[in-house]
């Protein structure tokens, strides 16, 4: 198939991908909207509903990157980030509207693994452009690193999600020792994650997360030790995105 080809197809597979994900949010399938299911399995790392917003941003960069991606196909590098990318990119995207899907029917254990697969998925394209690197092309590592780092925090709180449905007791640890184990192994795995991907974008949706898990707490009245725990991991993930920053010579990814 030619290169041109495979960049259109990977624009209207994220345009179906737009479709599935307004009609889970607007609740057209199902006739639950993904907000409605997600409330009914709240937990105490359930970040506040603004945080969500941050898909806006990362649709509007794939919208941007798919676009360019054509525009530039006949590019050296944007050629080889489409032969590259493109299978994977299509795997993520049938995952991403599975996911929603199997969401939206409150089949939240098999969400899960969707949502572990799409996160896989992506990571694996963030590895692949990182090798693929060349200096000023920042596009598509940005695009993909918030993409997947917003999706491993997503992943975390889809299994509590699935954990509350099941109602799991947590071998009768109280539930707010498991959410600050839940949020410092979380911070742990990013680490190591980063230190493998060296994207500085990574943890900033994760820390973001945990700046909208922290203020969801302060909603509900009371920041609790889970609140804390959720800035001072935010403050934790920003320190680490500006250490991979400074180790990639000022640069989101090594230049």
């Amino acid at each position: 198939m030619q290169t041109k080809k495979k960049a259109w197809i990977n624009l209207i597979v994220l345009i179906a991908t737009l479709v599935v994900n307004g009609l889970g949010g607007t609740g057209l399938i199902n006739d639950s909207s993904q907000s409605e299911v997600s409330g009914e399995f709240q937990t105490l790392i359930t970040p506040a509903g603004f945080a969500f917003s941050i898909w806006s941003l990362i649709y509007g960069l794939l919208v941007i990157s798919m676009i360019v991606m054509i525009v530039k196909s006949e590019d050296g590098y944007y050629r080889k980030a489409i032969e590259k990318i493109t299978p994977l990119f299509w795997l993520s995207s049938v995952l991403n509207m599975a996911w929603i899907v199997a969401f939206s029917y409150y089949q939240i254990g098999l969400s899960t693994l969707f949502i572990f697969g799409y996160l896989l998925s992506l990571t694996r394209i963030v590895q692949i452009l990182l090798a693929m690197h060349e200096p000023k092309r920042w596009l598509l590592p940005v695009t993909f690193g918030l993409n997947a780092g917003w999706l491993f925090i997503a992943t975390v709180v889809n299994i509590s999600a699935f954990l509350v449905q099941i109602e799991w007791n947590g071998f009768g640890i109280a539930d707010t020792t498991w959410a600050i184990l839940m949020l410092v192994i979380s911070v742990a795995l990013c680490a190591f994650v980063l230190w493998h991907l060296k994207n500085a974008a990574f943890p900033l949706p994760i820390a973001w997360a945990y700046f909208a898990i922290f203020s969801e707490r302060m909603n509900a009245g009371n920041a609790s030790a889970v609140g804390y725990v959720s800035i001072g991991g935010m403050v934790v993930l920003l320190l680490l995105a500006g250490l991979t920053y400074k180790k990639n010579n000022h640069s989101l990814f090594p230049e």
